[in-house]
């Protein structure tokens, strides 16, 4: 098997200058200047973000990016540098434009604003295959200025491009620069894993599904859980158990409490409770509970196909191990429809997961399933790549978010 190129980020050609107003037109000046010097006859910018054709006839083996634009915000330099970095390893589905927001109370400028302008090529290591051109552009500020953003940014934006705002920080509630640059976006891309384990942070999360001028939301979380509910699917597609899915008795799932990047496996766990409970059609009677040692508890109620109620039974239970490197530890399912059935997934490494199951008439089965934990990289080009909503997922959300306190 032939091995995998491996991309970088190259600056083919970089301007950058410090500002007490943002002339957004010096911007698209400044760009098609740059053009110019990588290839006389580009495609160049307009005032209003619009593409227009130059008299001059262009280099045939450059290649640029015409697919989207991207917003995002960074906290520091090195979050700045991490966006960037996963923008040139993108391979199906490179943003024309990516505009980095840099917003560090800490980093002191000359003046009110600071502008870098980048034409970045995705290259190899060795250089052995020309990339694809994309445009950077990184605006420094502070939190003052996040009023005025949306109006800075939006005519930043190439026109009749749709528009993503990757937002790779935790907390979005009251933040004003979230607020502001929400408003120009099409697609929101975040990390619920990055809202911790405070459930008040969670609990807004539907805030961002349920208004429908709100950006349509991706999340990293959602496509991490993708092997985990095709597991518990596959439990019960069989005739024998498929019956097994009116009796269920209890979920018990244990998440870290925190991980190694100071995220949190909470929001993943209520997210398979909420898939799982939307699917079933399951009606929440108490939400979570803190329990004294530790986790939460709640109870739902399920109904079977005669019309029949029971009650199941909600464990989340923290793993406190230091380094948590993965945002569940376990999943199992008890059931009990005249016998008792346990359906367990649980996570051993970074590319397997083990699953069991066994009931009273069927002995104990268990398999390792490859299952390779997917990079940021790899998950932000499936987000680009997602343009209309996802009703299961928006769902499982909404019954996710009504179990919280």
């Amino acid at each position: 098997m032939a091995e995998q190129q491996e991309y970088r980020n190259k600056v083919v050609v970089r301007h950058n200058w410090d500002t007490d107003i943002v002339d957004t037109g010096a911007i698209h000046d400044e760009f098609n200047r740059m053009w110019s010097e990588v290839a006389p006859s580009r495609i160049v910018s307009g005032p209003y973000g619009e593409q227009k054709v130059t008299g001059h006839t262009a280099a045939p083996d450059i290649m640029r990016a015409n697919t989207l634009n991207l917003v995002s915000v960074a906290d520091s330099l090195e979050i700045a540098e991490m966006i960037l970095q996963t923008v040139s390893q993108l391979k199906d589905f490179l943003p024309s434009r990516t505009i980095i927001v840099i917003n560090d109370p800490h980093l002191q400028r000359p003046k009110a604003w600071h502008i870098d302008l980048q034409i970045n090529e995705t290259s190899t290591k060795d250089d052995s295959h020309h990339g694809i051109l994309f445009e950077t552009i990184t605006i420094w500020t502070d939190q003052s200025s996040a009023g005025v953003l949306s109006s800075i940014v939006a005519p930043l934006l190439i026109s009749e491009l749709p528009s993503f705002l990757w937002w790779p920080r935790g907390e979005f509630s009251n933040n004003a620069i979230f607020e502001d640059l929400s408003q120009v976006a099409d697609r929101l891309v975040f990390d619920s894993a990055r809202l911790g384990n405070d459930a008040h942070a969670v609990a807004d999360y539907r805030s961002l599904i349920d208004e429908p001028t709100d950006p349509i939301v991706g999340d990293f979380t959602w496509l991490r859980l993708a092997p985990w509910r095709q597991l518990i699917a596959q439990f019960f597609d069989p005739v024998t158990t498929h019956r097994s899915l009116e009796h269920i008795d209890s979920v018990n799932i244990a998440y870290a409490q925190e991980r190694q990047d100071h995220s949190s496996g909470f929001a993943a766990a209520l997210m398979v409770l909420g898939w799982l409970g939307s699917r079933l059609k399951w009606e929440v009677i108490e939400p979570l509970e803190a329990r004294k040692s530790g986790g939460w508890t709640a109870f739902m109620a399920a109904t079977d196909s005669t019309g029949r109620a029971h009650e199941v039974q909600i464990r989340l239970t923290p793993d406190f191990v230091p380094g948590a490197k993965f945002s569940l530890r376990s999943v199992e399912i008890v059931t009990n429809d005249g016998s008792s059935g346990r359906y367990i997934i649980q996570r051993t490494d970074h590319d397997d997961l083990v699953t069991s199951s066994e009931t009273a008439t069927t002995p104990l089965v268990s398999r390792m399933v490859f299952s390779r934990r997917h990079s940021t990289v790899e998950m932000l080009g499936q987000e680009l790549q997602r343009f209309g909503p996802d009703r299961v997922f928006e769902d499982s959300i909404r019954l996710a978010t009504q179990l919280l306190p």
